[in-house]
């Protein structure tokens, strides 16, 4: 093999090569966290689903990666865990969230840690994507639950990824 085809060959290589990172490297800086606050107010509802109004304020509301407002429905509860001495449980509750701009519905899954004895929650998250504008969403955080009559308010800080 010539010189000048071993030449044409390595750039053909190299060229190929940083197309392939720039391909890698692009999704990768697009997708940069953005910060988010979602605050939903929860009635509970003891004959079906818990439902409520929520916002969001952060980044992620900013840039148009989330809707500032909506409502939600609990679509599914199990109990994951009970210390009876204690008085404490833990809980998984999905949740169907529904912007009110019509942009879609995003899924969230939260691992609660309930105290019965001080009504006070902590707990984790995790959007699982969505609908529509929500269909590639993720993100994550954790948050705290406050009682309130007839219901919480629940706050989830953390990051997502559209």
């Amino acid at each position: 093999m010539s010189p000048s085809s071993l030449r044409a060959r390595a750039t053909v290589a190299t060229l190929a090569a940083a197309l392939g990172l720039m391909t890698v490297i692009a999704p990768v800086a697009a997708a940069t966290p953005q910060s988010v606050n979602i605050v939903s107010n929860v009635t509970f509802n003891p004959n079906g689903p818990n439902s409520g109004d929520f916002t969001t304020t952060g980044q992620a509301t900013d840039s148009g990666l989330i809707c500032g407002a909506g409502t939600f429905v609990d679509t599914g509860i199990r109990f994951a865990g009970f210390q009876s001495p204690r008085g404490t449980v833990q809980l998984q509750v999905d949740k169907a969230f529904t912007c009110g701009d019509g942009s879609g519905t995003f899924f969230v899954k939260m691992q609660i840690h309930a105290d019965f004895n001080t009504g006070i929650e902590s707990f984790s998250w995790v959007i699982q994507g969505g609908t529509a504008d929500y269909d590639m969403l993720k993100g994550s955080g954790s948050g705290t639950t406050v009682p309130r009559d007839g219901g919480n308010t629940n706050t989830f800080m953390g990051f997502l990824i559209g």
